[in-house]
Order: C-alpha cells, then sequence, then structure tokens
C-alpha cells in the first residue's frame, strides 16, 4: 500500500494556479464556454480586472483523498497538468500549508510563466468538502527566464457525494502579468483547464493513487 508520508503540494498549471477561499459566496456572471464529455469549463468577467475567471465541474468515480493525492504529486505534474514543466516543494509549513513553485511551459512565441505559491488545505466538517487554496506570493525559486506570475488566486473542491462519486472544482483568477496573444488567452481559460480535467479523471479512476493515505484526512 502506497503512503503519503511528506505531502507536497503542485499547482498544476496556470490553469490551476491560485485562489479565493470565498469563491462560492462570490458572485460570478457565469458563461459556458464548454460542455463535453462531463466536463463543464465557464468563464465570467470580474469587476475591477481585465482577466476573466474560470471555472471547470466534473463528477468522478475516485476518493477524495484520491484526487488530493494526485495534486500533491508535484513530479508527476507533466501527466496531467497541461503546460505545467515542473514542480517542486519550496517549504513545508505543515501537512495541510506549505509554499510551491511551479513553472509552466507556453507555447511559442508567448513566454514561459512561472509562479512561486502559498497553498492550504481545508476540510468542511460537515460535507467533508475538501478545498485547496492558493495565492501567488513573493520569495522562492530566484526569477528565471520565465516571466513570474505575482497576481493570481484559485482552488480545488473535492466534494463527496451519496453514490461514491467526487465532484470536482476548480476556480481561478490570474494576472499572466504581461501581453499575451488572444489565442494564448482563449487556451489558459478553456482549452488548458480542460485538458488538465480530462488527464485528472482519466489517472484517478484508474486506481493509480487508491491505496494512497493523505495524514490530514484520516
Amino acid at each position: 500500500m502506497k503512503k503519503f508520508i511528506n505531502l507536497s503540494f503542485m499547482v498544476a498549471s496556470i490553469f490551476s494556479g491560485l485562489a479565493h477561499a470565498q469563491l462560492m459566496d462570490v458572485d460570478y456572471a457565469w458563461e459556458d464556454k464548454r460542455n463535453k464529455k462531463g466536463i463543464l469549463i465557464q468563464t465570467s468577467s470580474v469587476e475591477g480586472s481585465s482577466f476573466r475567471a474560470v471555472r471547470g465541474e466534473m463528477n468522478v468515480k475516485a476518493s477524495t483523498s484520491s484526487l488530493v493525492a494526485l495534486v500533491e504529486d508535484m513530479e508527476n505534474c507533466s501527466k496531467w497538468a497541461d503546460l505545467c514543466k515542473e514542480s517542486r516543494i519550496e517549504e513545508r509549513v505543515s501537512d495541510t500549508e506549505s509554499y510551491a513553485y511551479v513553472y509552466n511551459d507556453i507555447p511559442f512565441p508567448v513566454s514561459d510563466r512561472d509562479v512561486y505559491a502559498h497553498v492550504v488545505w481545508t476540510i468542511d466538517a460537515q460535507t467533508k468538502k475538501v478545498t485547496m487554496t492558493s495565492r501567488a506570493t513573493e520569495g522562492g525559486t530566484p526569477k528565471t527566464k520565465a516571466v513570474r506570475i505575482q497576481n493570481a488566486v484559485s482552488q480545488w473542491h473535492f466534494t463527496p457525494l451519496e453514490d461514491g462519486t467526487t465532484k470536482v472544482e476548480n476556480f481561478a483568477h490570474i494576472d499572466p502579468n504581461g501581453p499575451t496573444p488572444a489565442w494564448v488567452t482563449n487556451m489558459m481559460l478553456v482549452d488548458s483547464p480542460y485538458k488538465t480535467m480530462t488527464k485528472m479523471r482519466k489517472i484517478v479512476e484508474s486506481g493509480t493513487y487508491a491505496d494512497v493515505q493523505i495524514p490530514f484526512l484520516q
């Protein structure tokens, strides 16, 4: 049986980047952009920002612990998180709090992006919903050739359902910090999150992380 002894985090990709703790309480004007194969991708304008927010939703036949284990398996980010080339934990505060570095490979001619993030996991005592909240912050790995993302917020929500499946939700609002062509913006808001969730579902439903034990979920 696999066991997660030293938990680590990966900010999956530019899409899964970083989150607002009160996401579910904010009144966004979500618009459907893709609804295919059980995965819904929506975007919304955000007051005071020229960048749109994005959310994804799907149900998977896997446990919340399997999903947490996948997100925590930072060494394998490239296998499921679209655009993620490298990620690592840079400071472990506790089982539920850490600081992580992620490098994202963006198609030419756009410059790559990287981010240093503060990550926190929480659990709702009543619903058992597990939430990962992450925000871009200063510090970490010295700046590289990539453009450093300075303003980004996102969440993963994993809610167990009565039928044994898990509802997966993701939210992100990101300032890419630099000029980006329209096709890149669309890729980050629709194509990239869709690919990420598609691969996430395939991996967790395969049972790869079924036996991984997460200390803070015990």
